[in-house]
């Protein structure tokens, strides 16, 4: 196979897992902030539909980190290329602000699961939504407006 055929192949991947990661995210976030003002008998079927999304989500999120990994070093080793300047603050944004709150929302979801209904912070959605654009700016522009 063609080297540039397989890489945009695997970015194409990339992107698909990282838009439905993303996506999976956002809804779990907004479904757990009405989760703990719905009524009492809806809870249960709630809490079913979370864990559905985010079983989901954490293959997306798989699929989206492995197919990351294989580009980061195919076919070229991107962190020997310099400047790399910007996958490094890329992958800061995705560990930092998209990893985490994917570990934040399944701790939550397994609390509400148990009773524990416990609204989930607005600075977890900034955080969340700040680190994305960063992660997208960097990865798009390759952070070029600053070198010139």
């Amino acid at each position: 196979m063609d080297p540039q055929h397989g890489h945009d192949l695997l970015l194409a991947a990339h992107l698909i897992g990282v838009v439905l990661w993303v996506s999976g995210l956002t809804t779990i976030f907004w479904m757990l902030r009405f989760h703990d003002h719905a009524p009492k008998e809806v809870h249960e079927k709630l809490t079913l539909m979370e864990r559905a999304l985010a079983m989901s989500t954490d293959i997306s999120a798989l699929f989206a980190i492995g197919c990351g990994v294989a580009l980061a070093f195919w076919p070229i080793n991107l962190f020997k290329v310099h400047p790399a300047g910007w996958l490094h603050i890329k992958l800061g944004a995705v560990v930092l602000g998209i990893l985490s709150t994917h570990g934040l929302l399944r701790a939550r979801i397994k609390r509400y699961a148990q009773g524990e209904l416990k609204p989930v912070p607005m600075w977890i959605w900034s955080l969340y939504l700040g680190c994305v654009a960063i992660a997208i700016f960097a990865a798009t522009t390759k952070l070029a407006t600053f070198a010139e």
